[in-house]
């Protein structure tokens, strides 16, 4: 009618994932953050680039790695030993290796635990190849991990 085509494609599944940013309020910032608004922070260390009192952990900064909470879990641990460090004029010893954890449902009682550092290379933490699909991954990632998330992590 207007002159358009429209392609047609079939999907058995389609994840559609919103544009991701820092909160409105760090974005705001501009000394604080990256060009595209994120806390610009030491991959390694997560001390600010720029300000040697804040440290930055979670989905607000620039880490080049999967924003998850095993990701959080690993970074807050450095961050805790770092600012010890930090605190006590001791040089800052603990690194981030960009460790994060991604359940990948394959099926209706089957899953892969994806467990990876920054350059993607495996970092497992079960003592069984979890490149294969597994009933006991599956039952970790529906009942235990809510479970670690929402009574453990939040609180």
């Amino acid at each position: 009618m207007f002159g358009y085509k429209l392609a047609v494609n079939e999907y058995s599944l389609l994840h559609a994932t919103p544009p991701m940013s820092s909160p409105k309020i760090l974005r705001d910032c501009k000394e604080l953050v990256d060009p595209a608004g994120f806390l610009d922070v030491d991959k390694d260390t997560l001390l600010h680039k720029k300000y040697e009192n804040i440290f930055g952990i979670g989905d607000c900064t620039n880490l080049p790695t999967s924003k998850t909470g095993a990701a959080v879990a690993s970074q807050l641990r450095v961050v805790r030993l770092n600012l010890d460090a930090k605190m006590s004029n001791k040089k800052m010893e603990a690194s981030y290796l960009g460790y994060t954890s991604c359940p990948l449902v394959t099926g209706y009682n089957s899953c892969i635990l994806a467990e990876f550092d920054y350059n993607g290379q495996p970092m497992e933490t079960f003592p069984v190849d979890q490149s294969k699909e597994r009933l006991s991954m599956f039952l970790m990632k529906k009942y235990f991990m809510p479970q670690i998330y929402w009574s453990g992590m939040l609180r």
